[in-house]
């Protein structure tokens, strides 16, 4: 009794973590001048909520992933201050989704997208790893960027080094 009731549980908190969609997502991709940094800030899921062409689109049941709900890694590019999405991978075999199959001809300008739809804040370390706060649950890096942006035009960017855990502020 007390086995099959165990095994009960194991399933229901498996089943469970699977529909709260529990597991930690792959980041998205920024880059940034020369450098590439992973966001948890998913700017096309934005344009899919309000948009179900868009969603539609995106939707690809040949590739599901308790990692990437979304079925899709989107890479972005920082560029003249404006964000622009410069392509797309799938999640399970991270082969290129063409542009064309998600956006009309006429939105992807010299092979990219412009993000006119998203304002919202982005912040991410990047550069080399220095530690892991358990905490907070979350990676230290040698350096932050906090984005300020408005409808796919930067307004902020701030880049801050990260201090060292034994390093006081003055």
């Amino acid at each position: 009794m007390q086995r099959k009731m165990r095994t009960l549980i194991i399933i229901l908190f498996i089943f469970s973590s699977l529909l709260s969609k529990a597991t930690e997502q792959t980041s998205d991709i920024l880059i940034y001048k020369s450098d590439t940094i992973y966001i948890a800030y998913f700017p096309l899921e934005i344009l899919a909520e309000k948009d179900s062409i868009i969603l539609n689109r995106l939707n690809d049941t040949t590739c599901l992933s308790t990692d990437c709900w979304r079925q899709h890694i989107g890479i972005w590019k920082i560029e003249n201050d404006s964000l622009f999405l410069i392509g797309l991978k799938d999640c399970c075999d991270y082969k290129e989704i063409p542009l064309n199959k998600v956006f009309s001809e006429t939105e992807i300008q010299n092979g990219k997208v412009f993000a006119n739809w998203y304002s919202e804040n982005i912040k991410a370390g990047f550069g080399k790893w220095l530690a892991f706060d358990e905490g907070n649950w979350q990676n230290i890096y040698e350096k932050n960027i906090e984005l300020e942006i408005v409808y796919g035009k930067i307004e902020k960017c701030v880049i801050q080094n990260t201090k060292p855990k034994n390093e006081k502020n003055e």
